[in-house]
């Protein structure tokens, strides 16, 4: 059985959300082990992301960002990416820093792609 045929099965059984395109999301599927994060109309020929890959392209290609501009980016669930996040940090994939500013209340949280040094 071919990975593509194994990962579109795998996908069918999974939770599906059909969310608003973005700019950084248009005609795929991004999934978790629970979830398929679906943006388009849902097709054959969509291309299909594991969610930390996805992440952490994002984060690469935009970060170091906060929690909620991916939320806005990606259009899924700030509670999601924080559970997802924190797994990339665990692996030393992903780091986040606090920005602090003269403003009282919690600080910003960045979050980015370690250096591989």
């Amino acid at each position: 059985m071919s990975k593509e045929i194994q990962i579109t099965e795998d996908i069918d059984k999974l939770i599906r959300k059909n969310l608003e395109e973005t700019e950084l999301t248009n005609n795929m599927i991004v999934y978790s082990q629970r979830t398929a994060f679906i943006y388009g109309n849902e097709s054959t020929g969509m291309e299909k992301v594991p969610i930390e890959q996805f992440l952490v392209k994002i984060l690469v290609d935009k970060g170091p960002i906060t929690r909620s501009t991916l939320a806005s980016l990606t259009n899924i669930p700030r509670t999601t990416l924080y559970d997802i996040l924190a797994k990339l940090i665990m692996k030393g994939q992903v780091d986040k820093k606090p920005v602090r500013t003269k403003k009282r209340g919690r600080p910003k949280i960045l979050f980015y792609v370690k250096s591989s040094d």
